[in-house]
């Protein structure tokens, strides 16, 4: 339960909590990265994969981020084959030149991203296999079980008791 709420405290306040990790691992904060180009149409999906295919060649497409504004870039989420997770490797390229703007590459990452990566493990339980996942359903029922017990214990506390001597003294009173 640990790692879950902690990752989620992570994730929920992440604009204070990143740039909290890369000054105490010493790791410089990546620039925000935008598009350079507004004036012409955005590249297709299929060019922005060959792109990140390209970049990081032995690394599998996951996820691809599409970007909402203007200025915005598609990010390609790739997974390599030592990587425990599906979002360990990113890169960002402009939608419009196609460009590689910027890369994280799990093998080559510096501490930083490294822990910012290993929260998404850590959250889902995904870090040492079947074992931790059938650990984290138990984790993840365990506030319902809390729930229905603690409900079942004050319904029983509350039940009426019946009334003996001592009780009806201090009715009649």
């Amino acid at each position: 339960m640990f790692f879950t709420g902690f990752t989620g405290f992570i994730w929920n306040f992440y604009e204070q909590t990143e740039p909290a990790i890369y000054a105490l691992t010493f790791t410089p904060k990546p620039p925000e990265i935008n598009s350079t180009a507004t004036s012409k149409e955005s590249l297709a999906i299929a060019e922005i994969v060959q792109q990140a295919n390209a970049t990081i060649p032995e690394a599998t497409p996951t996820f691809i981020s599409i970007p909402t504004k203007p200025d915005g870039v598609f990010t390609v989420y790739m997974k390599q084959p030592q990587d425990a997770q599906y979002f360990a490797n990113k890169v960002d390229i402009d939608r419009y030149s196609g460009e590689v703007l910027h890369v994280v590459n799990s093998k080559t990452a510096k501490i930083g991203d490294r822990i910012l990566n290993a929260f998404v493990p850590m959250h889902y339980g995904t870090f040492g296999g079947n074992v931790t996942r059938i650990l984290y359903v138990f984790v993840g029922l365990s506030p319902t079980i809390l729930f229905v017990t603690g409900l079942v214990m004050y319904l029983l506390r509350r039940r009426r008791q019946p009334i003996t001597e001592t009780s009806r003294e201090l009715i009649q009173r």
